[in-house]
């Protein structure tokens, strides 16, 4: 049987890392109502970003302009962004997060953490400490992984696509 280099494990472990985390989240740990993923993404990219021109956000989420347009005037509507002064540019508007729109986040955040401890109830003593020592481990290293996702630079582009 021939033995897969390190680099390929790392991407086969870590790939299914991701992968059922991200299947816990979406099926069972978040709120599926009155908000759909790319409207949260968008409003988590505000929360995190601070206000953006809408050109920018549609391209950070990979939308075209006029969805991008379309959405954040619902998330207007509903109270959850609002278009703010551009500092830099008087004649131009940036989209920005709400105090509901945080307080949204909040709940919803607060919603999955809740769902998540009844199913780490099912878990043992031990099986959640090895839990917790992976997430000391992996949340830093994952958050340089987004961080390094968001940074705009054409190897990113490429490896997106």
């Amino acid at each position: 049987m021939k033995q897969q280099p390190p680099g390929d494990l790392a991407r086969e472990s870590v790939g299914e890392l991701v992968d059922l985390a991200t299947d816990l989240t979406a099926r069972f740990l978040s709120d599926r109502v009155d908000l759909s993923v790319s409207a949260a993404f968008a409003i988590n990219r505000l929360s995190r970003e601070g206000p953006l021109r809408l050109t920018s956000l549609a391209a950070k989420e990979g939308v075209s302009q006029p969805s991008m347009t379309q959405l954040m005037q619902r998330l207007e509507r509903a109270e959850l962004v609002t278009r703010v002064p551009d500092p830099e540019d008087g004649r131009a508007c940036l989209i920005g997060i709400t105090d509901q729109g945080r307080a949204m986040l909040d709940d919803r955040r607060r919603l999955r953490r809740e769902r998540l401890a009844g199913f780490l109830e099912t878990l043992s003593a031990e099986e959640c400490s090895a839990l917790l020592l992976a997430a000391n481990v992996a949340v830093p290293i994952l958050a340089r992984l987004v961080a390094a996702a968001d940074a705009p630079s054409e190897a990113n582009d490429a490896a997106r696509h």
